[in-house]
């Protein structure tokens, strides 16, 4: 047929790089919009490669499917996808400097732990203290040299 798209979803998820569970998946929570069938079958037009290439490069950025979601209707909007651009990417610059901080610490953590060589937590400076609170979140650690040893009473 002239003009009727031509792409199953096969062809689709085969050149976007992705399992076709994804696009299924996409429809049904409205990140792309229905498509045509011909004779039961899923056909799309070749704008579709272009809606699967933003999703893949907004996950790769950090983003939910949800700020996704946002970011396609701002971008099938009237006024474009600038301001939802610009907040969502502010919140998720706060939410990557929480995990390098968080990143930093375990990487300090680990390099002090690949060093140990306590009996015990107890003895080890890398847990809490018997009768301490437990942190929060991990601290980042120092330790005397190659030492994490807590010091002698």
């Amino acid at each position: 047929m002239d003009g009727f798209p031509d792409l199953t979803i096969g062809e689709a998820a085969r050149r976007a790089g992705i399992a076709t569970s994804s696009i299924r998946y996409y429809e049904r929570i409205g990140l792309l919009p229905p498509p045509e069938r011909l004779h039961g079958q899923r056909r799309y037009d070749a704008e579709v490669l272009g809606k699967l290439g933003f999703i893949g490069v907004a996950q790769s950025a950090g983003f939910t499917l949800r700020e996704i979601k946002v970011l396609m209707d701002g971008v099938d909007g009237p006024d474009g996808m600038a301001d939802q651009m610009r907040s969502l990417s502010t919140s998720k610059l706060d939410e990557i400097e929480a995990l390098l901080e968080r990143t930093k610490a375990m990487k300090g953590w680990l390099e002090a732990a690949k060093e140990c060589g306590c009996a015990s937590p107890e003895e080890c400076t890398l847990f809490p203290a018997p009768g301490e609170e437990p942190p929060a979140s991990l601290p980042i650690v120092q330790v005397a040299g190659k030492d994490c040893r807590r010091p002698r009473a």
